[in-house]
């Protein structure tokens, strides 16, 4: 919340924002930063009522940087949690890109599909039972899918396109079908496999044993299970060597980093350097 005192001081720094005096606007700008979040209501209207080119420019740049700033901080938090949630990381993620983001309404939605997979499972089933159940929920269901003709698109990454939309990269959709599954204690974990990402359904007692996944699953490709033996066929088709990570769970740090990447990628092939520049200075906090 903004205090009386700051309320004033900055609907006074709003009436300078059009100054041609760079000084003066150096000066605005940074009593306006030194507000942070609270100011973004403000700037959201400033904006919103300003017809001058050089003022929306000088609002909006300011914006951008509160709204970084404020995933900066927020990534930073995310990072020193001992419980580390990829959902919670992802509603940052997607709050910078959509400042205005409803965050109750993403968990909403999620909690929901939680319930509609936890209605159809039972105890007595076996893991492959478990996992096609949940298969049939997200991928017919619901129908998620993997993004295969728009890659380039930076709302790939984004949980709330994911969620209004049904498409996302492989990242993404892991990390959806992963929070699913971990809810209803399912020992699903991420594998940070290049060219796709993908999850392992491991033998609850060895987690972190690569010959104690049962089967990996393909989110990407509508659920697909499949065996070690086809990641090394894969692996060899990339000419790579067959490293201990591609078989793995990997940390949920790893997990947002590779979420990051794409991100990154994707902002480059669409031209957004700007964008692509603040992810990449998001990414090194982890």
């Amino acid at each position: 919340m903004i205090n009386t005192a700051e309320n004033t001081e900055l609907l006074a720094l709003l009436k300078l924002i059009d100054d041609p005096d760079p000084e003066i606007f150096s000066h605005v700008r940074s009593k306006v930063l030194e507000i942070g979040s609270p100011a973004l209501p403000y700037l959201e209207t400033a904006f919103t009522n300003s017809h001058d080119e050089m003022s929306s420019g000088r609002i909006q740049t300011l914006l951008n940087k509160i709204q970084f700033n404020k995933a900066l901080d927020s990534l930073a938090d995310w990072q020193n949690q001992k419980d580390q949630n990829l959902i919670d990381a992802c509603i940052i993620l997607a709050t910078y890109h959509y400042p205005d983001l409803n965050k109750e309404e993403i968990i909403n939605q999620i909690d929901k599909l939680k319930k509609d997979v936890w209605l159809e499972l039972n105890e007595e089933f076996t893991a492959l039972e478990k996992i096609h159940i949940l298969n049939h929920v997200f991928f017919k269901l619901y129908q998620f899918k993997g993004n295969k003709t728009n890659v380039a698109h930076p709302q790939n990454s984004l949980i709330k396109d994911l969620l209004e939309n049904k498409q996302g990269n492989s990242v993404i959709l892991s990390i959806l079908y992963l929070e699913i599954a971990q809810s209803l204690q399912l020992p699903v974990h991420s594998v940070n496999l290049p060219e796709n990402f993908i999850l392992a359904y491991q033998d609850s007692g060895h987690l972190h044993s690569e010959t104690k996944a049962l089967f990996y699953i393909n989110p990407f490709n509508d659920g697909v299970i499949f065996s070690k033996n086809d990641i090394e066929t894969f692996i060899k088709q990339l000419e790579l060597s067959p490293e201990k990570k591609y078989f793995e769970p990997c940390s949920n740090q790893i997990t947002l980093k590779r979420l990051m990447k794409e991100m990154i990628l994707s902002y480059e092939l669409s031209g957004d350097y700007n964008k692509s520049d603040e992810v990449k200075k998001l990414m090194n906090i982890l």
